[in-house]
């Protein structure tokens, strides 16, 4: 049996490769394709994409899993997941971030669905046991310029003494102010490999999410490592984040109060064993708690056998 995952677009998509990896410790072969062109090329016995706007099946004789794990965004997020219900080819099964996501669009009731929350590799764990030669005060990986605000409040954080490590895409302008900035160590675009290093390094790590739709009900992927990882979280208050802190009983370092206070709680060796979330809680936000957990191997395997 082979699975073939086919990205949409430019989007990374880094649960393909999670994907991938539980699949064949599972015994179950597959393969990851750029595009629709590449994957048709792959005998396949099950196509899993990511949308977008899928209008057409890759091959009509083979069955297609369609993943839709967030909400539009931009202008009239409403229309375009509309179109995006109505014009696509019909899945024989749907993935879902969550039902929250699944209520925004819509699909036939009849379609069978099931929901993969956002995970971490295990090897986020390893950071725990690194708790020594802290460099920056907090960590940030990810979207820069597109997160509207985020930079207004990093130079803030910069103002008030504090060093950053930041990571991700940024727009020329933007690059310019970082770089001139002496608390920030901008580093590009790195591999997980690289953040986690990165991370093992920082007393803490950002959160920021602008107070927009859908941003604000979405699950932060920062959080997550950061939970697994063991290191403390500064982020805005929100709706996603107040909502998981309370179902999962961690706490997390508000960034007002970061900004209102001389902050004592920085010195984070007297307050990571309050803020550090056990072990036994954060493996469910491992890819393979996630995936054993929405019976991923099984899923795929049944998808394979409908016409």
């Amino acid at each position: 049996m082979m699975i073939c995952f086919v990205k949409t677009g430019n989007a990374l998509i880094p649960e393909a490769d999670a994907y991938s990896n539980y699949l064949k410790k599972k015994g179950i072969e597959s393969v990851i394709c750029e595009s629709e062109n590449d994957a048709r090329k792959i005998k396949a016995d099950l196509y899993y994409r990511f949308g977008g706007l899928l209008t057409h099946k890759i091959n009509n004789d083979i069955p297609e899993i369609h993943e839709y794990h967030s909400i539009s965004t931009g202008r009239f997020p409403i229309f375009k997941n509309f179109i995006k219900t109505f014009f696509s080819c019909r899945p024989v099964y749907l993935s879902f971030l969550n039902e929250y996501v699944e209520s925004k669009f819509f699909f036939s009731k009849r379609l069978p669905v099931f929901y993969r929350d956002m995970g971490v590799d295990n090897s986020f764990f390893d950071l725990r046991s690194h708790q020594q030669d802290k460099v920056y005060d907090f960590a940030y990986f990810g979207s820069i310029s597109a997160r509207k605000h985020l930079l207004s409040t990093i130079f803030k954080l910069t103002d008030h003494g504090f060093s950053i490590v930041l990571g991700g895409p940024v727009s020329v302008s933007d690059r310019d102010l970082i770089v001139g900035n002496s608390n920030i160590n901008y580093v590009g675009v790195c591999s997980h490999d690289a953040v986690k290093e990165f991370l093992s390094r920082s007393k803490a790590g950002l959160n920021y999410i602008p107070d927009e739709y859908p941003l604000t009900h979405q699950t932060s992927t920062k959080v997550i490592e950061y939970l697994v990882a063991g290191i403390p979280i500064v982020s805005n208050h929100y709706h996603w984040i107040n909502d998981h802190s309370k179902r999962y009983g961690y706490d997390f370092i508000k960034l007002d109060d970061v900004f209102s206070e001389d902050i004592s709680m920085l010195d984070f060796p007297a307050t990571r064993s309050k803020l550090q979330l056990p072990i036994n809680v954060a493996e469910k936000f491992t890819w393979d708690f996630i995936l054993d957990n929405c019976c991923f191997d099984q899923i795929v395997t049944e998808a394979t056998c409908v016409s």
